[in-house]
C-alpha cells in the first residue's frame, strides 16, 4: 500500500479504529480533539445558535451509527497535489460507504478530513482549497466544508454565531441535503444542482420566489446574485430568455411543501 493510499483510509469514529490510524501520537490527540469537539459541540444545541435543535441535526445519529468517518493527513500545505487527491479520493470513498451504509441511513455517512499540521493562524489556505474544491463536489451532490480555529463565516440564523470554528483545522464531507440552499444560493451553477434536485418538493410560488433571486441578470454569469435583488423586470417579462434554471423549475410537477432550512444545514 501506497503513503497515499495508507493516509486515505477512512476510519469509523470508535476508539478502537481510531488508535488505528496511521498517524504519529501527536496527531492522534489533536484526532481525538477534533472528534470530541464533534461530539461536544456539532451534535448538541447551542444557545447562540438562534434556532432550536443541535448545530449539526445529522451528525449524532452518524455517531450513533458508526457512519462518521476519519481520515488523518500530515500535510502542511493546503495547496499540496497529495492533500487535493486525498480530498477527491476520499469523494470516490464516500458513495462506497453510501452504499455499504444502505438506502435508509446512507445520508448518515460523512468523512472529516483532520487536517492537524496546517497553519492555525489563518484559514486563508484551508478557505482557498475548499473553493477550489466545492465545484465538483456539489456538481454531484455532495457539500464540502471547511473548519478552522480561525474561520470567521457567520451563522445563517445569529451573525455573531461562528459555527465552523473548530479546535483542528478540517474538512467535512457529506451529502447535500434540502436545508442547504443558503450555502449554495451565491452561486447559478451550484443553485442550478440544487434545484435538479429538490425542486420538485418546491411549490410553485416558492419556485418563482427563489428564481427571482437566484438567477443573475446575466444567465451565463458565474457570481454572486444576492438574496432578495431580483432580475430587471424587463428580463422577467421576457419567456423566450428564460434562463436555464427556470424553464427547468417551470416543468416540474408541484409537489407538498418546502421544508425551510431548519434542519440539516450547519448553523
Amino acid at each position: 500500500m501506497t503513503r497515499l493510499e495508507n493516509l486515505a483510509v477512512a476510519r469509523p469514529v470508535d476508539t478502537a479504529s481510531l488508535h488505528a490510524l496511521d498517524c504519529s501520537a501527536g496527531d492522534l490527540a489533536d484526532v481525538m480533539t477534533a472528534v470530541s469537539w464533534a461530539r461536544e459541540f456539532l451534535a448538541e444545541p447551542n444557545p447562540d445558535l438562534g434556532r432550536k435543535g443541535p448545530v449539526c441535526p445529522y451528525i449524532r445519529h452518524s455517531l450513533d451509527e458508526r457512519l462518521l468517518h476519519v481520515v488523518c493527513r500530515e500535510d502542511e500545505d493546503c495547496d499540496s497535489y497529495e492533500l487535493r487527491s486525498t480530498v477527491r479520493k476520499m469523494k470516490r470513498r464516500f458513495a462506497e460507504l453510501q452504499n455499504q451504509a444502505g438506502r435508509q441511513s446512507a445520508h448518515l455517512v460523512s468523512i472529516l478530513i483532520i487536517l492537524p499540521r496546517i497553519d492555525r493562524i489563518s484559514a486563508d489556505a484551508l478557505n482557498k482549497l475548499h473553493s477550489r474544491l466545492k465545484d465538483e463536489f456539489v456538481a454531484e451532490g455532495l457539500m464540502i466544508g471547511q473548519f478552522h480555529p480561525e474561520c470567521d463565516a457567520a451563522g445563517l440564523w445569529n451573525d455573531h454565531f461562528r459555527p465552523l470554528q473548530a479546535p483542528i483545522p478540517l474538512l467535512a464531507i457529506r451529502e447535500m441535503v434540502s436545508s442547504d440552499l443558503p450555502f449554495l444560493v451565491g452561486d447559478p451553477h451550484h443553485a442550478a444542482t440544487y434545484l435538479e434536485r429538490f425542486a420538485r418538493g418546491i411549490p410553485a410560488h416558492t419556485r418563482r420566489f427563489m428564481v427571482d433571486r437566484l438567477v443573475p441578470a446575466d444567465p451565463n454569469a458565474r457570481g454572486e446574485c444576492p438574496v432578495g435583488q431580483s432580475r430587471p423586470a424587463a428580463q422577467r417579462a421576457s419567456s423566450d430568455q428564460s434562463p436555464p434554471i427556470e424553464r427547468r423549475m417551470t416543468v416540474m410537477d408541484e409537489a407538498e411543501m418546502y421544508r425551510p432550512p431548519s434542519t440539516g444545514a450547519i448553523g
